[in-house]
């Protein structure tokens, strides 16, 4: 039988930089068309679940995803500033194609990507502890009980890390995560168990199916 805490994980809907390629860290994009169906889908979707709270990044992309699931499930979303995304300092805004930051942008351009993160970025050791950091304060409010958690794809990946490896040293191999993509652990005596990873099977609506007035 399941013990402890539950969380579920949700990434933030697309924004308008998420369809043009564009890296945000600290900046921010409004939702786009897509990203704004696709939250009402998720709030569907978890419509009728449970939770005791519902947690989100402070950015406004993260906040707009988490105020249309918590409608559906009852709750206000709390922001945490420990779960903004990492800041890439000045490679924010630029397009993924030429600086992604997981080193698969193009080549010429990695040495200056390396030293603009290193220069003007957060430092992986202070992201990492930032994260985790967050991930204690929830589980000491919270020692049982069901959580929502709306943030983004760096966090996603450093959360995932450490409840599955209890260590983030690889925490750049989890994902990708799909935009509203939706994820659950449950903690079981001492172990994090994976229940569903990166679900997107929920987007696949048809839009006329998914018309706010539609989803209730």
């Amino acid at each position: 039988m399941t013990s402890g805490l539950q969380i579920t994980l949700v990434r933030h809907a697309e924004t308008e930089w998420t369809e043009r390629g564009r890296l945000h860290g600290r900046l921010d994009s409004p939702l786009s068309e897509t990203g704004r169906r696709h939250a009402r889908l998720t709030a569907h979707t978890l419509r009728g679940a449970s939770f005791d709270a519902l947690y989100s990044s402070p950015r406004g992309r993260a906040i707009e995803t988490a105020a249309a699931i918590g409608e559906a499930v009852g709750l206000a979303p709390i922001p945490l500033e420990g779960l903004r995304e990492m800041n890439y300092g000045w490679l924010e805004g630029l397009p993924l194609s030429l600086v992604d930051p997981d080193g698969s942008g193009a080549w010429l351009l990695r040495p200056l990507v390396h030293a603009f993160m290193g220069l003007t970025g957060e430092r992986e050791r202070n992201f990492a502890a930032r994260v985790t950091s967050t991930l204690e304060e929830l589980t000491v409010r919270h020692p049982t009980g069901r959580l929502l958690v709306v943030t983004h794809w760096g966090v996603l990946s450093m959360l995932m890390a450490h409840l599955t490896e209890g260590h983030g040293g690889q925490w750049r191999r989890f994902g990708p995560w799909t935009a509203c993509g939706i994820s659950e652990l449950h903690l079981d005596g001492a172990a994090w168990r994976v229940v569903r990873l990166n679900e997107s099977g929920h987007l696949e609506r048809r839009p006329a199916l998914a018309k706010e007035e539609d989803l209730g």
